[in-house]
């Protein structure tokens, strides 16, 4: 067939050409397909699927000829031929169409069905394995509108049965308003080209809830968004107004949204900026099978609430993953969460999270059943207030739960909230269920020094903690790094002595610098903390360390009375060091601990060193006066040897602290007497000059006199015999019996008669 460009038909050797090799391959074996309905039973005649009615690929090359056209000429076209081709050639929406005279009811979508304006319906022959939106009308140019024609593309592809749907390079213009959004469909896809395909909300939306939602009758299955960006312009949107004292949500700015759904992929989604009070919800407990990976956010609040709650990401369901998204926002901005996950399962790995309050938080869920089972590794967040939360949902628990390898950086001065933790349990008043089969192991947490007191923060300020009002059962704390934790290093058991912990093991921790916080109760100033009732728990090897030169912490390890209930509690072969000396080691009489190492002096009464009532001393000079030196002695009160030099102390009445002229003769344990209102106090921390005291002064002390408070002793065993009286001969009898009677009640006193 010879070329006729008046009348705008082609030659075959033109069509292949202007198909390029993919259309030019496909017409050589006969592959493109023409597009049906939708339906089963297609319309299409025997001019297009031959004589025996029978469905089959279309030979392109087997038609008489093809006509270069336009949609704008296909609709007004009346000279209707079923052998030819018809060359769309409208920019972005180029493709082959041909006529179908059996059809009369397909509906005009323009990107694979046009109808003329005399009811013809012409039919694109698909070229790619995907449904391209410029087909549909979008022109990604930044201006249009093209809500409506990516919204043409899903259903297209819906009526299909499925497919993708490929948004190319260009700016794609969206208009969600209230319930308005684009609806996402069963088994169809949206892929982009990366970061060059911008989703971006118009200037001025107002309100809307979100971009993307489906129906939530039925679940939405099988469906993957990948390979670009969603832009949610805050900047430009000055007509909206996020209020959370509204009671619908039709203005909650969601990016993508499902209340039911099964078998979810978000991948290489990039969301910058995203502004909503969550980005991705995937929301309702029947729901199963989302995975999120490798999708980017870049939080900017919105116009509205000053403080509103938002999530990057919102999972309740079954089978989540999370894994190396990378969140930022500014903190200015107020960004709250990075992920979110409920109910289980779920693993949430290898995500980086900068500037948001909370990196991720667990919760269990209203209907979770009797497990969770979720695992939280190798993630990094920096710039946070709280690192990782975890908790039940009302009376039912968290369980099973592992968080493990992650590096969490806490910038507590610029974000000057109430609470500030690495990894801690969380929750409303009302969440009270029990936590069972946590591990928190190998994860690196550092949060900024804090010298300062302020009003908004009292002592919720812990490196590791389980500190909510529940049972904490089976709880590993192993070989963490916690450094300028604020107030606590590592803490169990609830502040209002709520709930039982049972079999705890805290082992391997490296704590530096915990306590150093001026809190307004020094009870929580510790490395390790227990509360509340334990039974059964292991506190070792850890190595607890202050090291600035003036001690700022308090005390090492606090399992004191005062604070709960102790039942087989062991603490033992913990490493504590300090500059200065201190770090007060408190610890219940109930628990076991490390045997005493055997105490020695050389002489007899010791001239140096703090000696507690009950200890066994022995005496390991040479200089032994034969039965006289005792072999050791019983320390019948407490107190410490020496005599200090020209010591004074000022201190105020109803304080623990002493501040003395000369530091250089005092030690941690020392126990000193205090002239000025006689008053006995142990040191168990110095900072500099000061002491920190055992207990508060009972009278001020201004450069009173501080001596050693002496400690009491009972000697034993008198080393070597007295020797023999060499004779009695000058002794009467009256003096022979009464030194015989003596003999015999000392004999009596050391059990040898009775």
């Amino acid at each position: 067939m010879s070329e006729q460009m008046g009348n705008g038909m082609i030659s075959r050797r033109k069509l292949l050409k202007s198909m390029g090799a993919a259309g030019a391959a496909a017409v050589m074996f006969g592959t493109m397909v023409n597009v049906t309905n939708g339906k089963d039973d297609t319309s299409v005649t025997d001019s297009v699927y031959g004589k025996d009615g029978k469905k089959k690929p279309l030979n392109v090359a087997d038609l008489a000829c093809v006509v270069s056209t336009t949609i704008e000429e296909l609709r007004a076209l009346t000279d209707l031929n079923a052998d030819s081709a018809y060359l769309v050639t409208n920019a972005g929406q180029e493709g082959h169409y041909v006529y179908d005279p059996a059809d009369t009811t397909s509906t005009d979508n323009i990107g694979l069905i046009v109808v003329s304006t005399g009811g013809a319906r012409f039919k694109r022959l698909l070229e790619t394995p995907y449904l391209n939106v410029k087909w549909f009308g979008a022109k990604g140019d930044g201006v249009t509108d093209d809500m409506a024609a990516i919204q043409r593309t899903l259903d297209a592809a819906s009526a299909r049965g499925g497919g993708t749907v490929f948004i190319p390079n260009g700016t794609y213009i969206v208009s969600p308003s209230g319930q308005n959004r684009l609806f996402l469909r069963n088994n169809v896809n949206l892929l982009g080209e990366g970061t060059s395909t911008v989703i971006k909300v118009k200037d001025n939306a107002g309100d809307y809830g979100m971009i993307f939602g489906a129906n939530s009758s039925t679940p939405l299955r099988d469906v993957r968004i990948s390979h670009l960006r969603v832009d949610q312009n805050p900047q430009n949107n000055l007509t909206c107004n996020i209020d959370s004292s509204r009671t619908d949500s039709y203005y909650w700015q969601f990016a993508i949204a499902l209340y039911n759904y099964e078998n979810i992929v978000i991948d290489n989604v990039t969301f910058d900026p995203t502004c909503g009070k969550n980005t991705i919800t995937l929301n309702k407990i029947t729901a199963k099978n989302a995975i999120i990976t490798n999708c980017r956010f870049n939080f900017v609040r919105a116009k509205g609430d000053p403080d509103y709650d938002n999530s990057a990401i919102y999972l309740n369901g079954r089978s989540h993953t999370v894994s190396n998204c990378l969140f930022y926002s500014d903190p200015s901005q107020k960004a709250r969460g990075a992920i979110e996950t409920h109910a289980g399962t779920s693993v949430i790995s290898n995500n980086i999270s900068d500037g948001y309050y909370t990196g991720i938080n667990l919760q269990s869920s209203e209907s979770s059943g009797e497990h969770c089972d979720m695992t939280v590794t190798n993630n990094t967040i920096s710039n946070a207030n709280q690192g990782i939360q975890f908790g039940p949902r009302l009376q039912h628990g968290i369980k099973n739960v592992v968080i493990s390898n992650n590096t969490i950086h806490l910038i507590n001065t610029v974000h000057l909230r109430t609470l500030t933790t690495g990894i801690s349990t969380a929750g409303s008043s009302e969440d009270v269920g029990p936590h069972e089969n946590i591990t928190i192991t190998g994860n690196t947490i550092v949060f900024e020094e804090e010298f300062t007191r302020r009003s908004s923060l009292n002592e919720g300020a812990y490196g590791i903690s389980l500190y909510r009002n529940c049972n904490y059962t089976n709880v590993v704390i192993s070989d963490n790094l916690i450094r300028n934790a604020p107030v606590t290093g590592i803490r169990v058991g609830s502040t209002a002595k709520v709930g039982v912990s049972t079999n705890i093991k805290i082992s391997g921790n490296m704590i530096v610098n915990a306590g150093h916080y001026p809190a307004t109760s020094e009870l929580y100033r510790a490395g390790i903390l227990l509360r509340s009732t334990v039974n059964g728990a292991d506190i070792s090897g850890n190595y607890i360390s202050d090291t600035y030169d003036e001690a700022k912490g308090l005390f090492s390890i606090r399992v004191n009375d005062f604070d709960g209930t102790f039942t087989n509690v062991s603490v033992k072969n913990n490493l504590i060091t300090t500059k200065q000396g201190g770090l007060w080691f408190s610890v219940s009489p109930s628990v076991q601990m490390d045997a005493p190492p055997a105490k020695t002096v050389t002489t007899f009464p010791p001239t140096s060193g703090t000696y507690i009532q009950g200890e066994i001393v022995l005496v390991t000079g040479l200089s032994v006066d034969a039965g006289k030196t005792p072999a050791g002695f019983k320390v019948t009160s407490t107190g410490s040897a020496g005599t200090l030099t020209s010591v004074t102390g000022t201190g105020t009445s109803g304080t623990p602290y002493l501040v003395v002229n000369d530091v250089s003769q005092l030690q941690p344990e020392q126990w000193i007497r205090i002239e000025q209102g006689n008053q006995l106090r142990r040191i168990v921390r110095i900072s500099g000059n000061q002491l920190r005291l055992n207990a508060n002064l009972t009278a001020a002390a201004t450069s009173s006199p501080v001596a050693f408070a002496a400690p009491g002793y009972l000697a034993f065993g008198s080393i070597g015999k007295l020797p023999a009286v060499p004779d009695t001969s000058g002794s009467n009898l009256e003096q022979l019996e009464l030194e015989v009677n003596q003999l015999k009640q000392r004999m009596r006193d050391y059990g040898m008669i009775f």
